[in-house]
């Protein structure tokens, strides 16, 4: 009896190797041209903002202050000097009126902190870069460690993703993994195929700040939950029928 269970369990987890294989149409010589996308400074967003000169001495003066620290919140857990962007848009640093960074990208506000800390004759040939510091994405379902990951990059793609997740079990459907991002206001979800090559030229294969990554599991995991689950009422009709089946033979 305990035999037929794993031979039937055997049977349900069997994955084949095109269930596992990504990019499973590509070869080494394959070329894919892909742009990501200028992510946009937003209220709310925390930058970490480095000024710098050769010929001053600037430390002291941009050294973060305890408030902005604190409004940050889990800046500290990135041991890095922050500058929360405020809900209109405005983020303040020392020695110039607050400065609208909203829907600038890095480059472009990297540009206008030079350019106004030149006018305002605050720093000249100062040199301003700019990261966000609250960027995060989430990975639930069939990855080793789910969970929520920030990162620091300006650019993040969805295998980059994975592997900050430890990767997929081998459970994890490849082929429809779903990412939900939020865009105007509105959640979207898209569906796209590790498997496919195609993936490599397509605008989910960027990944967002906020976006959730959905491992759903394969077939023949959730076979399996099925068989495992029920295990009780399982080997009570397997029972059954062996019992019924002896019984038969007997007479």
């Amino acid at each position: 009896m305990r035999l037929l269970f794993f031979l039937l369990l055997t049977i349900f987890s069997c994955s084949t190797k095109k269930d596992i294989l990504l990019i499973q149409d590509s070869n080494s010589t394959t070329n894919y041209d892909f742009e990501y996308k200028e992510i946009k400074i937003q209220p709310d967003d925390i930058l970490r903002i480095k000024i710098s000169s050769k010929t001053v001495d600037l430390t002291s003066l941009y050294k973060p202050d305890n408030t902005n620290l604190r409004q940050a919140g889990n800046i500290l857990s990135y041991q890095i000097e922050g500058y929360l962007v405020d809900p209109n848009g405005f983020v303040n640093i020392p020695g110039l009126e607050p400065v609208l960074v909203k829907n600038l990208s890095l480059n472009e506000a990297v540009i206008k902190i030079q350019n106004l800390l030149e006018k305002e004759a605050v720093l000249t040939n100062g040199k301003v870069d700019i990261k966000f510091l609250n960027n995060y994405f989430t990975v639930l379902g069939e990855v080793k460690n789910p969970g929520k990951y920030s990162f620091l990059e300006n650019n993040m793609n969805i295998f980059q993703a994975l592997g900050m997740a430890g990767d997929m079990t081998i459970n994890g459907k490849r082929d429809d993994i779903k990412i939900i991002s939020e865009n105007g206001g509105k959640m979207i979800v898209n569906s796209i195929d590790l498997t496919s090559s195609k993936l490599l030229e397509s605008g989910s294969f960027q990944i967002l700040p906020g976006d959730i990554i959905i491992i759903n599991a394969n077939t023949a995991r959730v076979k399996n939950a099925g068989i495992v689950g029920n295990f009780g009422n399982l080997l009570s009709a397997l029972s059954f029928i062996l019992s019924s089946i002896i019984l038969i033979t007997n007479n």
